[in-house]
């Protein structure tokens, strides 16, 4: 891993106001980059999904199990081996860690005890959720709203939403529209975002409501989607297999501006930006490919550089301060 970590000696030269901290989950452990140094934690681990959070960072290690690091960057495990199930997205929340599984379940993680959410089990259009290929569903990702509102993507079964912090779960988006990632816009309260395969999916009103933007794209399958300030990233490619993958731009507020990301970047890559590989903090962007590609924006996917290549198959990455 020590090679790895010197390919992407080019993030020291990103100019900062902050010094903040790239998170890169990998097969082989997390990555991590500032302006001023790169390291490696939790060496040869599988790193699948990374949540930040006010009090540090918390990560889904080798599909079954929580890990905890303070602000002191003291790794702490919260708990392992759930019933046999596949962790796959976590959203930390008042001091607990919402988690998403295989089967398509949901449960609380605070202080190494475990509580199944029992409501979203019992969830309405649940028994007509499926996969394409014909396996369970299983929860993609989570998203958290300005006021506390919950949302729960499932794969294939839409976005369900809780105003009551889990006790009772409510669908909003066609089950249908093939969801791969659900994203609330801080500074925008009643902003809901998803990654579909009918493209950007937009809801003004917390989800009650749902339009569809397409304009300008090369294709409609979208996995991955981030803001930058008052822009919206998104992958898109011609479908599941990847094949002409790219990333696109478009203003927050304007619908039908997308415009495909071209400076920096290859014209296609060769599989999809996938859920949880792109993220953005402010004027900063990131995005990682499964073949271990790194790539960096400082303006909101305006232009782009490589950070570094080789690397071990990523799966998910995150800014933090």
């Amino acid at each position: 891993m020590t090679g790895f970590v010197q390919q992407t000696i080019e993030l020291s030269r990103i100019d900062a106001s902050h010094d903040e901290l790239l998170i890169v989950g990998t097969n082989d452990g997390l990555l991590l980059f500032s302006k001023s140094e790169q390291r490696i934690e939790l060496e040869d681990r599988n790193i699948t999904a990374i949540a930040p959070s006010l009090n540090g960072v918390w990560v889904v290690v080798d599909r079954n199990s929580v890990w905890h690091r303070d602000d002191w960057g003291e790794w702490q495990l919260v708990t392992s081996t759930i019933q046999d199930l596949q962790l796959n997205c976590i959203e930390p929340l008042n001091g607990k860690v919402l988690v998403g599984t295989s089967d398509a379940h949901l449960l609380w993680v605070a202080h190494g005890r475990i509580e199944f959410i029992n409501s979203f089990d019992l969830v309405p259009g649940r028994d007509k959720w499926y996969t394409p290929w014909g396996g369970p569903p299983s929860l993609r990702s989570l998203a958290v709203g300005h006021s506390g509102e919950l949302y729960a993507n499932v794969h294939v079964g839409g976005i369900l939403r809780s105003k009551d912090r889990g006790r009772s779960w409510q669908p909003t988006i066609d089950l249908h529209s093939d969801v791969h990632q659900v994203l609330t816009v801080p500074d925008h309260p009643s902003f809901v975002l998803a990654a579909t395969a009918k493209g950007l999916a937009t809801s003004i009103d917390g989800g009650d409501s749902w339009s569809f933007d397409q304009a300008n794209l090369h294709a409609t399958y979208s996995r991955a989607v981030a803001v930058c300030g008052k822009t919206i990233l998104m992958s898109t490619s011609v479908g599941p297999s990847g094949t002409k993958a790219a990333i696109y731009r478009r203003s927050l507020d304007l619908p039908g501006t997308f415009e495909k990301c071209e400076q920096g970047l290859p014209q296609w890559f060769s599989d999809n930006i996938d859920t949880a590989s792109l993220t953005a903090l402010k004027d900063k962007a990131a995005f990682a490919t499964s073949d271990g590609q790194l790539f960096v924006s400082e303006d909101a996917g305006l232009t782009w550089k490589q950070l570094a290549s080789g690397l071990p198959p990523i799966h998910c990455l995150t800014f933090l301060y």
